[in-house]
């Protein structure tokens, strides 16, 4: 979307400036008034829903580098509010962020905390529940969402994301540190716990059509999926706002470095293969040569199917560290 605003622009600008009807001046006064317009378009207004500790704040920060508080042992915000949050980089914008109270955390204001989410659920751009990935607890979410959304017709619905946070602390609770992936039983338990929590939200509103995504903030992990299911859910003539405001955490930086020096070493064997091979053997002695030499030694058909795919390339160094050790 933010490339077709571009290409937008540039298109406006040459078409008025093969144009004899605009003199140079009327041609720039239009190319301002387009960007004045983009600038003027409201900030993407995000709500959202989540008990104290889940990590909503971490989500924001991950998502959108955006420097929020967040609390570690009691709810960084106790009521809702707007806050309208300035990239760091000073390049993305702004963006309205409501944190509502966990509805949750106190059964006796749930009837109080209800007339609040109805009147500020509907202007909202994306409504983004988070819930933790462990917490099979899913009664009181079927519950509040039947009675905030289940009268509300397919429109706002269809903002409703459910972000599964803190993958890396499912049960077995053995993530991958060096790859910063989820080991395979987690992988396969994180699969089965977002088909599960889709269901179950599915049964009491058949409406909605999104699924579940599960990631973890703190690690950085599988925020793309998370950013994609909320443009999905974003109103389509608003979801360039919300993506010029992206601006993901760095996924990499979570990731043993002798990894990604072997993963570099990969990508130079095409112009330098000894080189690279070389480089790769010198990035760890042991385990780690014999998975530079494995990862140097992929076709590359096969080396773009693992960097694609976090599950298969897991798979991949866990296969060659089984065969270092014997």
């Amino acid at each position: 979307m933010k490339r077709l605003v571009h290409t937008f622009r540039k298109e406006l600008k040459e078409a008025s400036g093969r144009s004899d009807a605009l003199t140079p001046a009327e041609q720039e006064a239009l190319i301002r008034g387009y960007d004045a317009a983009l600038d003027g378009e409201r900030p993407p207004r995000l709500v959202l829903i989540g008990e104290s500790g889940v990590g909503k704040s971490t989500t924001v920060n991950a998502l959108f580098n955006a420097g929020q508080p967040v609390g570690h042992t009691r709810a960084t915000t106790d009521h809702a509010y707007a806050v309208q949050v300035e990239e760091v980089s000073g390049r993305r914008g702004v963006l309205e962020v409501v944190d509502m109270p966990g509805i949750g955390d106190d059964l006796t204001n749930y009837r109080r905390y209800l007339d609040l989410y109805l009147r500020v659920l509907p202007t909202a751009d994306a409504i983004v529940w988070v819930h933790a990935a462990e917490d099979r607890s899913v009664h009181l979410v079927q519950q509040a969402l039947l009675d905030l959304l289940g009268q509300s017709g397919p429109d706002l619905s269809e903002r409703l994301v459910l972000a599964l946070n803190k993958a890396d602390e499912i049960d077995p609770h053995d993530w991958n540190r060096s790859a910063n992936l989820p080991s395979a039983r987690q992988l396969e338990a994180l699969r089965e716990r977002a088909a599960d929590f889709t269901e179950k939200i599915v049964r009491v509103l058949p409406a909605w059509q999104g699924g579940a995504v599960t990631y973890s903030a703190r690690q950085h992990y599988n925020l793309t999926a998370l950013f994609k299911e909320m443009m999905q859910a974003v109103p389509q003539q608003r979801r360039w706002v919300l993506e010029r405001r992206m601006d993901l955490a760095d996924f990499t930086a979570k990731v043993d470095r002798k990894l990604l020096k072997a993963a570099s070493a990969r990508m130079l064997a095409e112009v330098r293969p000894q080189a690279a091979v070389e480089a790769a053997q010198a990035a760890a002695p042991a385990t780690g040569a014999r998975l530079s030499e494995a990862l140097a030694a992929l076709p590359e058909a096969k080396w773009r199917e693992l960097t694609q795919d976090r599950a298969l390339f897991l798979a991949f160094t866990r296969r060659v560290e089984q065969e270092s050790g014997r």
